[in-house]
């Protein structure tokens, strides 16, 4: 259903879904064969013709088809990549595709190649979240508003520190976000069983520092090939990102109700229209935030299933990882474009707000 044209752009921004796009996939299993050859080719490992002929390769000549076909066969992607990029480098060049890699190596570093773009994208999100919270802090300084604890009135408040609150709590999982992000970015150069024992003269080492350098990432000693803490504690990041914003958009949702109506969404003509009652003006943009940031906290939580890794690899556990991943970065960006919306469009009703503080001051003042 995340592919959905009725419903894609209900659960996703568009750029996350180019991110974790099949097309961008395929570009990225290429980009780390061609950087992999690159870097084998510097310390003299492949002929650099060889490297040159193979970076010379794009997505668009693969024949998804015959990918579909051996995936279907194999169990595996990138088999049938190695057999294309080979067929389409020549017999002279094709031993040096894929060489001294499996696919692992090219999987887990083209994921990671997503993760990185996906994860900027969410930093991007964030901060457009937080502008808006801020600018709303800031003119409504002098706003006050009736506390609530425990489901009843509690007393006034300044409406700007419940809006500083969202903000800290949102500021401290960008920080986790960006700790995740810098900490869990690890290329995977390792070989047949991650400890690259298969490269000559202790060359391994010197490649998998080159591909980290080249891709922006670090890299793990001996590797992380069943060691996926890394990639746990980003989808756990986004997953506490999530519960936040699940939380504020909830809270936004029950300010805008009918019983309280102290803040509202800035409905234009038919939106959030009912089918069977004309008079209504549902609060959308909260209750996707909250759908979908649901969503994402859940799925997040499903990595912790899929790190039980047996021994040097573990197919099942990591098969589990192709949906979790992507779904998380997708749901995510979905409860952040409706978070986002809600506070660009927020109305906020000061009045109503001083009505209640009143209200609530009669209601408690003792009669003598």
């Amino acid at each position: 259903m995340l592919n959905w044209a009725l419903y894609e752009s209900c659960f996703s921004t568009l750029h996350m879904r180019q991110i974790w796009s099949e097309e961008a996939m395929l570009s990225a299993w290429l980009k780390v064969e061609q950087t992999l050859a690159s870097c084998q080719a510097e310390q003299g490992l492949i002929p650099s013709a060889a490297a040159e002929q193979l970076a010379q390769i794009s997505a668009c000549q693969l024949n998804e088809q015959a990918l579909r076909d051996k995936m279907q066969l194999v169990g595996r992607p990138i088999v049938g990549l190695v057999e294309q990029l080979r067929q389409q480098i020549g017999p002279d060049y094709a031993p040096y595709v894929h060489y001294l890699a499996t696919t692992q190596d090219i999987m887990d570093t083209a994921c990671m190649l997503q993760m990185q773009r996906g994860m900027a994208e969410i930093q991007l999100q964030l901060e457009a979240v937080l502008i808006q919270l801020q600018r709303h802090s800031r003119e409504q300084q002098n706003t006050m508003m009736l506390g609530r604890t425990n489901g009843q009135h509690a007393i006034p408040l300044h409406f700007s520190t419940k809006l500083d609150v969202w903000a800290a709590e949102l500021k401290r999982r960008r920080d986790a976000l960006q700790y995740a992000t810098s900490h869990g970015l690890m290329v995977q150069i390792g070989g047949p069983v991650g400890d690259l024992s298969k490269y000559p003269d202790n060359s391994g080492p010197a490649i998998k520092a080159a591909m980290a350098e080249k891709l922006n990432m670090s890299f793990a000693a001996p590797h992380w090939q069943n060691a996926r803490d890394g990639i746990a504690d980003m989808l756990m990041a986004l997953g506490s990102l999530s519960a936040s914003l699940c939380k504020i958009a909830q809270n936004a949702n029950l300010l805008a109700s009918s019983d309280i109506g102290e803040i509202s969404e800035g409905h234009t003509d038919g939106r959030g229209a009912s089918s069977s009652m004309a008079h209504k003006k549902n609060q959308r943009a909260s209750e996707f935030a909250e759908a979908t940031a649901r969503l994402a906290r859940q799925r997040a939580e499903q990595i912790g299933e899929l790190t039980l890794q047996q021994h040097e690899r573990s197919g099942g556990a990591m098969i589990g990882e192709w949906l979790v991943i992507p779904e998380v970065f997708l749901l995510c960006s979905g409860a952040l474009m409706w978070t986002e919306q809600l506070f660009s469009n927020l109305q906020i009703h000061a009045d109503v707000m001083q009505q209640h503080i009143e209200q609530h001051i009669e209601k408690n003042t003792p009669a003598f």
